[in-house]
Parts: C-alpha cells; sequence; structure tokens
C-alpha cells in the first residue's frame, strides 16, 4: 500500500467518524480522482456534494503539486459539505427575478458550528490544534 493509498484510507474513516459526530452517518464519502495538477488561477472545486443521493466527494490532495492535505483543511471541507444537507438550498425572488439561495448568512452559521463540533471531539478535534 503506498502513502498515497494509505492516506486516503486514514481520511475516509477519519470522514466517516466526522459524519457520526454531526449526526449525518449516512452520508457517503467520495475522494476526488484526478490527473495532473489544477490550473488555480480558475476556479476549482474542493468538496461537492449530491443532496439527492447523499454523497459527499473530497479532494485530499493538495490542487498544484497533488501531494496530501492537512487533515484539518479536509474536516473543514466536510463541514461545509455537510451543512449543505442541514440547511437547504432555496428560491429567493430578488431583483424582479428568482435566485437560488445556496450560501447565505445562516448557512455559514451552521458551518462554524459544525466545526466547533468537531472541534469537541476527543479523535478529530486533536487535527484543528
Amino acid at each position: 500500500m503506498s502513502d498515497n493509498e494509505a492516506h486516503e484510507v486514514i481520511i475516509k474513516n477519519i470522514c466517516d467518524h466526522a459524519c457520526k459526530v454531526l449526526k449525518y452517518p449516512n452520508l457517503q464519502i467520495k475522494i476526488m480522482r484526478r490527473q495532473g495538477s489544477v490550473n488555480t488561477k480558475k476556479s476549482y472545486i474542493i468538496g461537492h456534494t449530491s443532496l439527492r443521493t447523499g454523497v459527499v466527494t473530497l479532494d485530499v490532495y493538495t490542487p498544484r503539486h497533488r501531494k496530501p492535505k492537512k487533515v484539518s483543511s479536509i474536516l473543514s471541507v466536510l463541514a461545509h459539505e455537510v451543512a449543505h444537507h442541514q440547511k437547504l438550498p432555496y428560491r429567493q425572488w430578488h431583483r424582479g427575478r428568482w435566485i437560488i439561495r445556496q450560501h447565505y448568512p445562516q448557512f455559514y452559521k451552521q458551518v462554524t458550528k459544525n466545526i466547533n463540533k468537531m472541534k469537541k471531539d476527543e479523535m478529530i478535534g486533536k487535527y484543528f490544534t
């Protein structure tokens, strides 16, 4: 087993435990597969969630050199993606047209609550120090 495979197994186990802490044990964690480096000058995706299927895909490697990311940064992205399931997007009438609010103030408060819950946990709280 190479270092990257071992890193992916560790991350998957930690993220599964974090989902249990956040009371969403049914979410399925997947590792994002990329070939080569990513152009960071344009936008790039570090995490994705499917509200319908409950699959959360995380990028566990740095964009340019494809080295393993810190566990705390991966857990922060996971907190953001779980918050999408907790505070669902909604439609709002804004300036004469309908918009879909995905990221809004209550959403970011939920992300902060999720990170604080993970910090209080004994097993995964040590990664945030």
